[in-house]
Formats: C-alpha cells, structure tokens, sequence
C-alpha cells in the first residue's frame, strides 16, 4: 500500500485546497481529520445512494489523492447540507470543502449549473429573464390585483428610492410563479410598510454558492448591492429562497461587504405579526399543516424560530417533523442538485422526507425554500403524493383580517 500511495499521492494537494478554500478560517479543518466516520453517521444520505462517503472522501484528501477526489463523484452528489459538520468533533466544515473542490480545481458539472452561474452574470439574474418580461409581468399582476381588489390605485413599488425594504424575488416569482408577486403585494400593503424591487437586481439567487466560483458569486451580490445603495434602501428582504439568504449572509462576510440587516421572508412575515402590523387568523386554515426546516436558513443561519412563531398564528393544526430544527433531513435537491443531471438520485433521497411527512398526517406541507418547493414538486408527482405544497407566505395571505 506504501508503494501505490508513493505513486499516486500528491503532498501538495492538500496545501493547494487550503489556499484556495473559503473562507480561510476554516482553511485547516480538514487537516484535523480523525477519519473517525461520524461524517458517515451524521449523513443521512449514507447507504441509501451509492457515493455517498464523506469520510472516505475526506480520507482521500489527507492522503494527497488529487485525481481520485477531483474524480469522485462525491463531489457532485453531496448536498451541502452541513449535517455531518454538526456531527464532526474536530467541526470541519464540509460544505466549504465540497465548495473549494467544484470550483477552483477547473471541474465541469453535469447539467447546467455552471451555466446558470454564467446566465445571472450575463443577463442579470438566473433565468435570463428581460427587462421587458420583467416588467409586462408586474403590470399583469397589477391588472390582476385591481380587479381583485376593486382598487385601481394598486401600483407595485418598482425602483422607489429611499423606501425601508429592497425586496428580493425568486426569478421563477416571475417567469413560473407570477402570482406569488399578489401575495407579496397584500401582505407588504396590509402591514403598511414601505417597500420596492429594483429592475437592475430583483433575483435573490445565487448559482455560484453551489458552484464554488466565489469570483462569479461576488459578481453576483454585487448586482444587488449597487441596486441597494443607489435606491438607499434601509433594510433588504428575500422571498423564501433558502441558498440566496444564505449566500447574502455569507457572502457579506466573504465576498462584498454589506452592513444592512438581511431578512429572510420568515423573519419579515413574524415582525409584522409581533409588532400588530397585520391582523391573521388562524381559523382560516383549519387543515394540519407540517414544515420542512431548510438547511441553508436553519442549519446554517440558525433561523429557526421565526416561521414556527408564523405557524403558530396562522394555523390551527401545525405539527412538527422529527427530527426538525437544525437536526433536520435535507430534501436531498440542495447544493445545485435541480441544476445537476440526476433526478433519480434526487429521487432516492426525497424517499426520506416522503416518509417524513406522511407520518405527521400533514395536508400541506410548507416549504419556505423554492429549491426545496421544487424537490418536494417533483417528490409528489414521483410517489403519487396527496400533499400540498406551499410557501409560508401563502398561509399568512390567506390568514389575513382584510
């Protein structure tokens, strides 16, 4: 064994890694590797997909094996989720690793995720969505919402400078989604705050927190950073996307510096509950309703009390997942894995959260995440599933005293 490893080992592989990987203090985690297996045991993923061995990988970079890890699918097989972090005595932080490997080594995904990185940085948001499309689709809304509402003053807040919240959208609230844009509208005018979307940066995504391309991830916040300052907003709130909070969060730490409060929609919808903003009531959904805990808000932002609070207001039957909090079951699509080509794998992994859900008896299912929406849409069509799924802020909407 000494003499294949003389061959193969590359003793600067892991300095390599430890130059490159974000952020730096966490540069030397990997060195500590006990190799003990807990990472095995905190994955919930161990045993029910093949290649999914995070001590074995990790084992691999100790010993200086550059090609084998460059070449384990491992790489793109891993979530990011952060429970075997939790677990790891010596606290190496895996998604960090995992991040450093994909970009900074010349690797190629499969699907598209790369090229939805290079897609935001050339049109402005994920999905290329124009300018022109942007707008006819808020004016659509807006028709929508006057003869709703018999208002023909509704008029959405698009590029107010010096509003408090600089609110960020979901592409696909555009392109797939549009009434989620009425949602928001009656629940930010209900609570009578002032609010805007920029038309130079209303995608709250961010491509190259999956990809590991942190030149291309700042590129991409600084998109919503100039738009912030140049219309001198107070305080930004991202609809529910778990990946596009969390690279704000960290991203203004690593990438570009932002001093404002960042808010995920779950914090926004319980302030203005708290503080009587709005009036719900909870009579208004009467069916059980269970929550899946995202891990890039809860696991890694440790936002985890503020949508239990919303639940607990706006319905009548919650009852919890177990395990939940920070100790939940990723939905098995995170890390860019939607953009990866492998939905059967995805698949595999939404067998633990099926069954998750099904033993809460739950109707609906909320999910304060569209990448983790979007999993859960392709798990119920999969095993025929009942279950409905919906954002926190379809329940406060429909929760509302008007």
């Amino acid at each position: 064994m000494a003499l294949e490893l003389s061959k193969v080992a590359d003793p600067t592989f892991r300095d390599e890694i430890a130059q490159k990987i974000v952020p730096q203090e966490t540069r030397l985690d990997f060195n500590y590797c006990l190799s003990c297996g807990t990472c095995d045991a905190g994955c919930e993923f161990k045993g029910l997909v093949e290649g999914m061995e995070p001590r074995r990988f990790m084992r691999k970079i100790a010993l200086g094996l550059r090609e084998e890890v460059l070449n384990d699918p491992f790489v793109w097989l891993c979530n990011m989720c952060g429970r075997c972090t939790m677990e790891c005595p010596m606290g190496i932080n895996m998604p960090n690793v995992i991040r450093c490997i994909r970009g900074k080594f010349g690797l190629k995904a499969s699907g598209t995720l790369q090229e939805t990185t290079e897609t935001h940085i050339r049109t402005g948001n994920q999905m290329g969505v124009s300018l022109e499309d942007f707008v006819e689709t808020v004016e659509w809304m807006e028709e929508e919402l006057r003869d709703e509402l018999g208002d023909d003053s509704v008029k959405f807040p698009v590029d107010v400078k010096g509003a408090e919240i600089f609110l960020l959208l979901h592409p696909r609230e555009i392109g797939v989604y549009p009434e989620a844009l009425k949602t928001m509208y009656r629940i930010f005018s209900a609570a009578g705050v002032s609010w805007t979307i920029s038309t130079k940066s209303f995608d709250v995504t961010n491509f190259g927190l999956f990809d590991g391309r942190d030149d291309m991830a700042a590129k991409i916040m600084q998109f919503t950073v100039d738009a912030f300052k140049e219309l001198g907003c107070k305080r930004l709130v991202c609809t529910e996307c778990g990946h596009g909070y969390w690279a704000l969060v960290f991203g203004s730490k690593y990438w570009v510096p932002f001093e404002y409060p960042i808010l995920h929609m779950v914090e926004f919808l319980a302030e203005i509950i708290k503080d009587g903003r709005i009036k719900v009531d909870k009579s208004k959904n009467p069916e059980r309703v269970t929550l899946h805990d995202p891990c890039n808000i809860v696991r890694k932002a440790g936002v985890v009390e503020p949508q239990r609070y919303v639940l607990s207001q706006v319905a009548e039957d919650f009852v919890e997942m177990w395990p939940n909090r920070e100790y939940n079951i990723c939905c098995g699509g995170g890390g860019g894995a939607l953009a990866l080509d492998q939905k059967r794998v995805r698949m595999q992994k939404a067998l633990l959260k099926k069954q998750q859900i099904e033993r809460t008896g739950a109707q609906i299912l909320v999910a304060p995440c569209h990448n983790c929406f979007d999993q859960f849409t392709d798990m119920k069509r999969e095993y025929k599933m009942s279950i409905q799924i919906k954002y926190l802020m379809d329940l406060v909407d429909n929760a509302l005293v008007r």
